[in-house]
């Protein structure tokens, strides 16, 4: 037994049941949050004093913050000190990209520096867990946590996971620059039906090992100290009271030894789920589940001692719960420093030139350009007009944004006035832009070089309890488009967004399409740096762009058909997988975005020797320009005892290269990562046909070749 095991069962031995509880029970400080179908309010400092207070989720100000901790290390019982979570998603206080937009990066090294900034504001603001990163894989933009996410592709995901843990909590031990990271949300959460809010969830075993799971083992193996259950069922058990989830895959499969949370009030949510009759059953279920700590619900508070009393066993899961928390506190050095980081003067840490610094170089890396007609860069000189709904607003955060300010935001109009000579702003409403006011920026547009339109939708259309059946962009701002391109004026669209909006109808009467999603602080110059071109763009998808929304679910690693629409060789088949009134194919694919400069792939080649397939190729950049290009490598099945997805991406890579400089690249690719749960739910890739493909983005395939695996991955 190490030093650390003898402290926490000594602790241990020294509780009373009720005190036990009490570190199984998370709340919030009065005031902060006071919503949710069971919160109560509690005479917190009574409760603390009692030691059946744990933790507590959103301090913001540390005084308060330092009260509470005080009560708990010097008037309870035991001095067990509190555990201090928040929701800080993708920044504290200085704003970086939403969580969809940094993915598309494609730069797990720039993110994990990201987060080691965000972490630094955090860990300062007195905060000892983050409640993440959220992990789920997302299919249906209509969904509005989409902008939390990595996603739709397992495979960035993980990659993403691993950054986000390293980040928020350092390389080795947790430093007082760091904290704990929880994931989120365990498992599934991403599938919810039709896209709306904590709708009914079903996946299929394979499934969710498959796509679901991966960002949480990557996260797990990097070292999450903490795991947050969701809101919906997996195989119609509610995932909170879920024991084969809870215990057999998360604890005996991926070997997690950390904490357990519910999502708020998710566990008393399962009474709605019409699994359990009382807060007694909800107690008894979650517990035996394997849930660790109750988040604003108290069945546990309220129900578990008598529940102990007369089951040897929940009392037996009291204790391993306990220790479980126990030993977080004592990770985060929290017994040596219960008052770690409980800045009075926080906001000291916060915004910081090197901070915002990193935030800019973020936000720059996470715009997509979509479509460039020979507009952009443009030139300081341009006499430019920049109207729409964004044109001068500072709501450029994003949903879930921490402690970020809106007035800390550097707008568009800011920063077009620091970078270009001549910039006119007409700013309009978000909705139902009147004739008058399209009137007044045709007039306004006659004697300028290029139009800039912000459009999309405000920061808090998307996020937790944000779903919209329409995705498409509002009708007036099409107008605008259109009645702009028609006085034949440059237009460039730059949208603001927390997901992937419909863009068929407006795409036409745009000459350049940048997709900012929400970019946080450094919002205005970020962009400026874009449209002058002293920053090149760099950013891929991280989701498919639907040509409707009748196409949804639509993502580039869907399942293979048993008829298959084939436009080359049989066109005009009716009875394939097809629609009768659109393409199947997107209107943006997975890993699209466009560059000012351009790349060229020449002595292609695939080899396959020891368990690996090296990948190899000369990389030129045939432009004037400095720029990065995304290489991009996916496989396809030729056979397996199950379906398997017509793609899957299993490497990818950020390259930057000077104008006309040719770059050697090779790379490896094991054999392992070519794994699939079988029909025997064996994962393995049965030394079957592969078909690598070098690409572009998940349709553009610049060359491909089928190579035989000679033997079975034991």
């Amino acid at each position: 037994m190490d030093q650390k095991q003898k402290f926490v069962h000594e602790l241990l031995n020294k509780m009373t049941i009720e005190e036990k509880i009490g570190q199984l029970y998370q709340t919030a400080i009065m005031g902060e949050f006071d919503y949710g179908p069971a919160f109560e309010q509690n005479d917190l400092s009574k409760l603390i004093k009692e030691g059946k207070v744990g933790s507590l989720i959103g301090p913001y100000d540390n005084e308060v913050t330092l009260k509470l901790q005080k009560l708990a290390v010097n008037q309870s019982r035991l001095g067990i000190p509190l555990l201090l979570d928040n929701d800080i998603i993708h920044g504290c206080r200085t704003g970086f990209p939403v969580n969809l937009a940094l993915a598309g990066s494609f730069d797990p090294k720039l993110v994990k520096e990201s987060f080691d900034v965000i972490a630094y504001e955090t860990s300062h603001s007195g905060t000892h867990v983050t409640l993440a990163p959220m992990l789920d894989i997302v299919r249906d933009p209509r969904w509005g946590r989409v902008v939390e996410s990595p996603g739709e592709d397992p495979y960035l995901a993980e990659k993403m996971a691993d950054a986000y843990i390293k980040g928020w909590q350092g390389e080795g031990s947790i430093d007082e620059n760091h904290v704990g990271a929880c994931l989120k949300h365990f498992v599934g959460y991403g599938a919810s039906e039709a896209g709306r809010e904590y709708n009914h969830v079903d996946i299929s075993k394979r499934m969710l090992k498959q796509v679901y799971l991966k960002p949480f083992e990557a996260g797990i193996k990097a070292g999450a100290k903490m795991v947050m259950t969701a809101f919906n069922v997996y195989d119609d058990i509610p995932i909170t009271a879920n024991q084969y989830l809870l215990r057999d895959v998360l604890r005996n499969e991926l070997k997690f030894r950390g904490v357990t949370i519910s999502d708020y009030t998710s566990s008393e949510e399962i009474m709605n789920h019409k699994v359990a009759d009382t807060k007694k059953e909800v107690a008894k279920m979650c517990l035996e589940a394997g849930l660790d700590i109750e988040l604003i619900s108290t069945t546990y508070l309220d129900e578990l001692k008598s529940l102990s009393s007369e089951n040897q066993v929940i009392k037996d899961f009291i204790d391993e719960a306990c220790e479980r928390v126990l030993t977080l506190k004592y990770e985060l050095g929290l017994f040596n420093e219960p008052f770690k980081n409980i800045f009075t003067d926080f906001e000291n840490y916060w915004l910081l030139e090197e901070s915002r610094k990193q935030s800019l170089e973020m936000a720059k890396a996470s715009i997509v350009m979509l479509k460039n007609n020979d507009v952009l860069p443009l030139n300081k000189h341009h006499h430019i007009l920049l109207t729409g709904p964004f044109a001068k607003t500072d709501h450029l955060v994003g949903p879930w944004g921490g402690k970020v300010r809106n007035e800390d935001c550097i707008t568009f109009d800011q920063g077009l006035e620091k970078t270009f000579d001549q910039v006119k702003v007409y700013e309009t409403p978000l909705k139902d832009i009147e004739k008058e006011m399209i009137d007044d920026i045709l007039c306004e547009a006659k004697d300028v070089d290029v139009v800039i339109l912000t459009l999309g939708e405000h920061q808090w259309e998307s996020g937790e309890a944000h779903s919209k059946t329409n995705i498409n962009v509002e009708k007036s701002q099409v107008e605008l488009a259109k009645q702009l391109n028609a006085i034949g004026k440059k237009v460039v669209g730059v949208v603001f967004a927390g997901r992937p909006l419909v863009l068929t109808e407006i795409e036409p009467y745009l000459d350049s399409i940048l997709y900012a999603w929400f970019l946080g602080t450094e919002t205005g110059d970020a962009l400026s740096a874009i449209l002058l071109g002293t920053y090149n763009p760099s950013a891929r998808l991280a989701m498919t762009f639907p040509k409707a929304i009748g196409q949804i679910p639509i993502y580039y690693n869907h399942m293979k058909t048993g008829r298959p629409l084939d436009l080359i060789h049989n066109p005009n088949n009716h009875y394939a997988s097809r629609y009768l009134d659109c393409t199947n194919e997107p209107l943006y694919p997975f890993g699209f975005g466009l560059s000012y400069a351009q790349f060229e792939y020449k002595n292609v080649k695939f080899t396959y020797d020891q368990n690996q397939i090296h990948v190899s190729f000369d990389l030129t950049n045939t432009s004037d320009v400095f720029g990065f290009e995304i290489i991009q490598v996916y496989i396809e099945a030729m056979s397996f005892s199950v379906t398997r997805p017509v793609n899957e991406l299993k490497y990818f890579e950020k390259v930057g290269l000077d104008a006309h400089e040719i770059k050697h690249i090779s790379f490896a690719i094991h054999e392992d990562e070519l794994r699939y749960y079988n029909k025997d739910m064996v994962f393995t890739h049965e030394h079957r046909t592969y078909k690598f493909k070098l690409a572009r983005n998940a349709e553009e395939i610049i060359e491909e070749q089928q190579i035989k695996l000679k033997s079975e991955v034991k």
